[in-house]
């Protein structure tokens, strides 16, 4: 044979692998120290915590969890309500439009139904007499949608809450009303002069913050009749002039 059939032969040999795996040695050992230095240089505790609020506050995971729980959550709020539309002639189109709303509210959206429906109801398939009631069905659904997860309280869990003292101060300089917070806040306007602090009710009225702890939940919480207009309270109150 050849000087250099024998040369490429030695190469692949089973002596000369080993000899290159014999010459990979150093360079693994001495990744593994530099692995081994880093580990005991940083706290153990610390590696575990940055994964976790890498993986805990990182943007597209926390969209694609709240993605994945607005589906669930729609899915049992269609087959809660959906023997009240039994008479739907296309229920699943419908069942769309009902959990897109749905889904939609528990993201933030106002509720407002889109001007198109999605793209799947824009090929060829739709376009016909029966494919444009299929997207009239969607189109229907998607309201009951918005108001059933108003109804389930799914629309209020996307917002952040707020300290009282915090929603005070936006009231007084005129941003945030008393219909607009999430709870009563205490009216300050009249606490330098000497008068005690009051809280708005729901009829116009003010109420003094310490008569809430001489009276009842019934007392507090206004009667409303059928007709809509509000009844009286069940006791005296003491309202602020």
């Amino acid at each position: 044979m050849s000087p250099i059939w024998n040369a490429f032969r030695g190469l692949s040999s089973p002596g000369a692998s080993q000899v290159s795996a014999l010459a990979k040695l150093p360079k693994r050992t001495a990744l593994i120290a530099a692995l081994a230095l880093a580990s005991l240089c940083t706290p153990g505790c610390s590696v575990f915590q940055n994964g976790y609020s890498a993986m805990t506050r990182n943007g597209a995971w926390n969209d694609t969890v709240v993605g994945l729980r607005n589906r669930n959550l729609s899915s049992k709020a269609w087959h809660k309500r959906k023997q009240h539309f039994c008479r739907e002639k296309y229920t699943k189109d419908f069942c769309n439009g009902f959990r897109a709303g749905f889904e939609a509210v528990a993201t933030g959206s106002d509720g407002c139904t889109p001007a198109f429906p999605p793209s799947e109801y824009w090929g060829w398939q739709y376009q016909s007499a029966d494919g444009q009631a299929r997207s009239a069905a969607w189109f229907a659904g998607y309201p009951h949608g918005a108001r059933a997860a108003e109804e389930d309280g799914v629309a209020f869990w996307n917002q952040v809450p707020m300290s009282a003292g915090m929603q005070a101060e936006y009231q007084n300089a005129g941003v945030l009303t008393h219909e607009g917070a999430l709870y009563p806040i205490p009216d300050s306007s009249n606490s330098l002069g000497g008068n005690p602090l009051t809280i708005p009710m729901m009829d116009g009225s003010s109420m003094p913050l310490d008569s809430f702890n001489q009276m009842n939940a019934e007392e507090i919480a206004p009667q409303v009749n059928p007709l809509g207009s509000p009844l009286p309270f069940g006791g005296p109150v003491p309202l602020q002039p």
